[in-house]
């Protein structure tokens, strides 16, 4: 089968956690990284073993040994990098969040529709045997219907750095968008992307970001998701799922390698994956799977999904006063 080439957009320190298993990849072959500085580039190609550098994401966007790119640069900064690769006929994977905003996410799906690219938000939990066993049983009845999910993703920041990225308005910093769209994203795609009713309350930081997020969604149906998300409070990132014949318990919800089904009236299930320490590449082979099917979007995380979850995050951002500078306030 032909291997769809994957560059990678900047040089940061996510690139190490996936490099580590992307050997586990069967559609697809890294060919070349860029950043803005042309000797950080060549050492990480030199470390990793890829073929092409660049000095630019200009070069990148224009090299003809790429079909796909890989955007893990900070969130302020993904809809420009999108639109550049987009515009030069290259594919997207932008990591989480997509933007800063549903406007800029609105933008970014309008130039994948107009250059007829597939544009996918780099959720790569959804990938993980886990979650996609999970998500079977929950179709299947196993727990009856789906009444309500509780989530929670937050860590303390007992060495609280001002001058840092997660802190810092400028670039886009707060609980919500760094940690809160994993259980956000994780609760729409068992319950759909379309609450009725979005409620929260947030602990602002002095910078003025999100030190400490909760949010409660009412579907149409009456099932309520509930989760919370912060950098000021240890938690053990777990996410319960409850039915009206039992419930499933997933610890640590955004890399879950096990989960524990107990069905009412019947002995508790435990299922356990023998998943690697940084599995993205199943994410990066269903979306190379996409392309050469001619698709483009994903139909596991479809673009009106990443559309609809940048909205209620702006939404609720907004409604407590949190607006980046340079974004539109409604």
């Amino acid at each position: 089968m032909k291997k769809i080439r994957l560059g990678i957009l900047g040089a940061g320190r996510i690139v190490a956690r996936v490099m580590k298993d992307m050997h586990l990849a069967q559609n697809v072959e890294i060919t070349a990284i860029a950043a803005r500085d042309l000797i950080r580039a060549q050492e990480a190609a030199r470390q990793y073993h890829i073929p092409h550098a660049y000095g630019s994401y200009l070069e990148l966007a224009q090299s003809p040994e790429v079909d796909l790119v890989y955007i893990t640069t900070p969130h302020p900064f993904h809809m420009e990098q999108s639109i550049l690769m987009m515009e030069n006929g290259k594919h997207v994977i932008c990591e989480k969040p997509m933007t800063i905003s549903h406007h800029q996410t609105q933008r970014m799906m309008d130039c994948a529709r107009k250059n007829n690219v597939f544009l996918m938000e780099a959720m790569w939990t959804r990938f993980l045997p886990s979650v996609r066993e999970q998500m079977r049983l929950i179709r299947e009845g196993a727990i009856g219907e789906v009444r309500n999910v509780f989530a929670q993703f937050s860590w303390s920041a007992l060495d609280y750095d001002p001058e840092d990225r997660v802190f810092n308005p400028a670039l886009a910093g707060g609980a919500l968008l760094d940690l809160g769209v994993y259980p956000l994203m994780m609760c729409m795609h068992i319950l759909g992307s379309d609450p009725e009713k979005v409620q929260s309350m947030c602990r602002i930081s002095r910078e003025g970001v999100d030190m400490h997020t909760s949010v409660q969604m009412q579907y149409p149906n009456g099932t309520i998701a509930q989760f919370f998300c912060g950098m000021d409070a240890e938690s053990n990132d777990s996410m319960q799922i409850f039915g009206s014949k039992g419930y499933i318990s997933m610890p640590l919800h955004w890399q879950p390698k096990c989960f524990t089904l107990c069905p009412m009236g019947q002995d508790e299930k435990h299922f356990t994956f023998d998943d690697p320490g940084e599995p993205y590449h199943y994410e990066f082979d269903h979306a190379a799977e996409c392309i050469l099917q001619g698709l483009t979007e994903s139909p596991i995380v479809p673009l009106e999904e990443s559309l609809a979850a940048s909205r209620i995050c702006t939404a609720i951002r907004h409604e407590h006063g949190i607006v980046y500078p340079g974004e539109p306030e409604a």
